[in-house]
């Protein structure tokens, strides 16, 4: 009722605006134009895909809207799905001394629809199980395990919960954002141009949140998003005919007003321990906490400040940019106790926040940039290109030390743990050098990329390629261009477990493979291909473009130091994709277009089935080869039906997507259980559209039109996956295909 009453008084208001401007037309030019109408919409399931980022109301509508004047005063203000949770709102203007521009986005997303769970929310970021339902559910578990602990597995829990999850509560999970942004410029048109800016956006609403009570006892909730991120920042620029330098500084500040979420346990309503807490319910135990706590984004803050320089060399055709920034990031949110389980008392009671080694983190990370550019041409057939850049992250937290850590809010572990401050320097310099032959011009170039790496298994690698390429300019109606790159990257000593060991205060044998190796710091061998046809033949009514990628990064040029031989981790990744385009305009009353695309992804790693140490038997590897193929094509026309008065648009396009995972094991080892997944995230999405307007002899035109849209997923991990399964309580809220469409009358007025 509040969105129709919205459009109808806009609709008046602009109306009388209307009439106005066109009085006032012959001192100046306006731009107006409003759509408006009506639009139904209809789809078979309440798959929250259909809107995931977009509103599909049934009713009035505000497509668009825009005010624009030069009269006294330049504005432009522009209205699209007005009073909508995806409007967006933009209004700029020239007030002689200053100059305004503003921008207002709602964007929402829906993750779910119609999910369920045992949870209900009392306060903002505490959810909640009645009491009853956790003390049926620790009597019955107390019971059998008393009984017969074997029985207590998944049937049991399974037929125990069912009936509560029956009557659970129904859940649609999704956030909207809220963004906006404001700009004036205190010296338009001026050399020295000084500008003021604010942005906020806020965040509001749920997400899905994996919390757990231990490996049989996985309880997805509702996270509460309730952020707030705000930046205000001022800039210079000072021009010249020699270049022009620039500063900027901002303030940066991140507010999340759900410090924790507060979770129940929906098998426990008396807290418990017991060294096997942390597997329970099932044949270990089942004791445990009777709700869980974890710790939200932190309030944190950001000081930057840049200054950055332009130079013309009029020589050599040429041109030095130089920019520099240093930031100040900081949190010092309080730490929360190692639990909220008040029967974990040895050997301290760890819900008291007294028992931590410090109050909050002090976390300090200092960031810094430089960038230099050069372009140049000296002569006119020859280029030159040279880039550096650094980006470096220091780390500067102070190291704290904590004597262990309560392990699902289940059971103490007196693993002494550091906190690691991660950091790292990036380095990138390339330069290329191109020669122009008339019909042909050639490049060349070399890429550089350094890591400088804290507490990671590398402390240092090293990017080397070398890249060429080739454009051909033939008839005046073809276009051919094709690049090339090759390198490889390489690195220092690479030790295993020092990334994993640097939070442990008494590592001991450590539980990686010293054969493992993170695809970011393994070496690798790089190729990429790039092509590009672009051809008008004849008069120019048909363009077709035709384009090639192929890139591979190939892992095998480490060395294997396991003793059976092999490369454990990311081994292999390709990535290949051919698209073609046309597009055929032979006169003003009709043209098509249609357009092609074929990628494949694919990647190829091996692991290894391990206990709290590393195995030394191959029997328990396992492999996994994934592979994507993803086809998509479409068309369309636009037809002139009668001449400046009716004309029609035709819009049509497909995609598959088809994955598969071949995971393999040999026989008689851990797995043993390995098999292929077929259905691995496929997708299937057809789209339908047409549009008739007809245009008025006055300023109106009204359009008929609509859309059908189509959505099938077949996903083993998520299709058909229902409230409760082995170890986990899901939401399992409805993302899933559908059928829908859209059917719509729009009225447009321009002045």
């Amino acid at each position: 009722m509040k969105r129709s009453a919205g459009i109808a008084l806009a609709l008046s208001a602009v109306a009388s605006f209307a009439l106005g401007q066109a009085e006032t037309a012959p001192h100046g030019f306006t731009l107006g134009r409003i759509d408006f109408g009506v639009q139904t919409t209809d789809v078979d399931t309440d798959s929250s895909k259909f809107r995931e980022y977009r509103e599909l109301p049934n009713g009035p509508v505000l497509s668009f809207l825009r005010l624009f004047g030069d009269h006294k005063v330049r504005y432009d203000v522009i209205v699209e799905n007005g009073f909508e949770n995806d409007a967006r709102y933009r209004v700029s203007a020239d007030l002689g001394r200053l100059r305004i521009a503003g921008d207002y986005n709602l964007i929402p997303h829906r993750f779910g629809n119609d999910g369920h769970t045992l949870l209900h929310e009392t306060s903002r970021g505490v959810l909640v199980i009645d009491d009853t339902i956790q003390r049926a559910n620790q009597n019955a578990l107390e019971a059998q395990f008393a009984a017969n602990r074997s029985a207590v597995n998944f049937p049991f829990l399974s037929n125990l919960v069912a009936p509560q999850l029956a009557a659970a509560n129904e859940v649609d999970v999704g956030l909207l954002r809220r963004r906006g942004t404001l700009e004036v410029g205190l010296t338009p048109d001026q050399p020295f141009d000084v500008k003021v800016s604010y942005f906020q956006e806020h965040r509001t609403g749920d997400r899905q949140a994996g919390t757990s009570f231990g490996f049989g006892n996985v309880v997805e909730s509702l996270e509460p998003i309730e952020y707030r991120t705000e930046d205000w920042g001022i800039s210079a620029e000072f021009a010249q005919p020699w270049g022009l330098v620039r500063g900027a500084a901002h303030y940066n500040t991140f507010e999340n007003e759900v410090d924790s979420l507060l979770f129940d346990n929906p098998f426990r309503v008396t807290d418990s321990t017991d060294g096997n807490a942390y597997q329970a319910p099932g044949t270990a135990s089942v004791n445990g906490p009777t709700r869980g706590r974890v710790d939200l984004s932190p309030d944190n803050e950001a000081v930057t400040g840049s200054l950055g320089v332009v130079l013309r060399i009029p020589v050599w055709s040429g041109r030095v940019t130089a920019d520099a920034s240093t930031s100040r990031w900081t949190q010092n949110r309080k730490f929360l106790p190692y639990t909220v389980n008040t029967a974990i008392t040895s050997p301290f009671r760890a819900d008291d926040p007294a028992n931590l080694p410090a109050s909050s983190l002090d976390g300090e990370i200092d960031v810094s940039t430089l960038s230099v550019s050069f372009t140049s041409r000296p002569t006119r057939a020859l280029g030159l290109t040279a880039r550096y850049r650094v980006y470096d992250l220091s780390n500067d937290t102070t190291r704290i030390e904590f004597p262990g850590y309560v392990r699902f809010d289940a059971v103490w572990e007196e693993i002494p743990r550091i906190s690691v401050p991660y950091g790292y320097k990036r380095t990138l310099a390339d330069a290329v050098v191109s020669y122009d032959f008339g019909p042909a011009t050639v490049e060349g170039g070399y890429r550089y990329v350094g890591f400088d790496r804290t507490f990671r298994e590398t402390t240092e690698t090293t990017e080397n390629v070398l890249t060429a390429a080739l454009s051909l300019r033939a008839f005046g109606w073809a276009l051919l261009r094709a690049g090339f790159e090759t390198g490889d990257r390489d690195r220092d000593a690479y030790d295993s477990l020092h990334g994993e060991e640097a939070s442990f205060l008494d590592p001991g044998p450590g539980t990686n493979l010293p054969a493992l190796r993170r695809f970011d710091q393994a070496r690798r061998d790089i190729d990429r291909v790039t092509a590009l046809l672009q051809v008008t033949p004849g008069g120019g009514d048909l363009t077709v473009s035709l384009s090639y990628l192929y890139a591979n990064e190939d892992y095998g040029a480490e060395e294997a130091v396991d003793a059976s031989g092999l490369l454990y981790g990311l081994i292999e990744t390709s990535y290949d994709t051919f698209t073609a385009e046309a597009d055929y305009s032979p006169s003003d009353r009709w043209s098509l277009f249609g357009f092609y695309t074929r990628e494949e992804v694919d990647n190829f790693q091996r692991g290894r089935q391990s206990a709290a140490t590393p195995s030394a038997d191959p029997r328990n590897d396992w492999t996994s080869a994934e592979r994507n193929e993803v086809s998509s094509f479409g068309g369309g026309a636009n037809v002139t039906l009668l001449p400046e008065k009716l004309e029609l648009k035709l819009l049509g396009r497909y995609q598959d997507l088809e994955g598969r995972n071949d995971i393999a094991s040999p026989p008689g080892g851990t797995p043993d259980v390995a098999f292929s997944i077929p259905n691995f995230d496929d997708t299937r999405i057809w789209t339908a559209r047409a549009d008739l307007e007809y245009r008025f002899s006055g300023p109106w035109s009204v359009t008929a039109g609509g859309w059908l849209e189509r959505y099938e997923v077949d996903d083993s991990a998520t299709t058909g996956l229902g409230n409760y399964v082995p170890g986990s309580f899901f939401i399992a809220a409805n993302d899933g295909s559908y059928k829908g469409k859209v059917g719509y009358v729009r009225m447009s007025y321009r002045w």
